[in-house]
């Protein structure tokens, strides 16, 4: 049990935005093709010319259920100016409805089976990725996002 609750804690640690990973801030947003929760394609194209804000997350990570009720909140006040895409890290589409349900998520999610690991380096839960209107990756936040992270940097993509 313990190992278990140690292995938990790592896996939802923050990681420096430093670290690693391909989504790097000033320059293009990878390329990405994800499901929705009906199972239709989601890919990055799809959102070009409005900016994005990405949310990696998983139902049994606590940051993520700890973040996740500002970042609803947040939509409400910036959903007319930004994309919100919800992306649930490698669990199933029923489990993923439930969390998204309870959370009561108002925008879209997507499933992931790892390409948001490999493509934006998101290594650890949860993670957040502003794209501006022209794709460009303007900030991204491993780890909980607080309250002023999160106000800050979508204030600066709907610009």
């Amino acid at each position: 049990m313990r190992a278990a609750i140690a292995l938990l804690i790592a896996l939802c640690a923050a990681v420096p935005a430093s670290a690693g990973g391909v989504a790097t801030v000033g320059k293009q947003a990878p390329a990405f093709r994800l499901a929705d929760l009906e199972g239709g394609p989601l890919t990055l194209q799809q959102f070009r010319g409005k900016p994005l804000y990405i949310n990696v997350f998983a139902s049994w990570c606590p940051p993520c259920r700890t973040e996740l009720p500002r970042i609803v909140s947040a939509h409400d006040r910036f959903g007319d100016r930004v994309t919100f895409l919800g992306v649930d890290a490698q669990e199933t589409s029923g489990v993923a409805r439930r969390f998204a349900q309870e959370m009561k998520v108002g925008f879209p999610v997507a499933l992931d089976r790892g390409q948001m690991a490999v493509s934006y380096g998101a290594a650890a839960l949860p993670e957040s990725v502003f794209i501006d209107r022209h794709g460009v990756v303007r900030a991204v936040v491993r780890g909980e996002i607080t309250p002023a992270q999160l106000e800050r940097n979508l204030t600066e993509i709907a610009s």
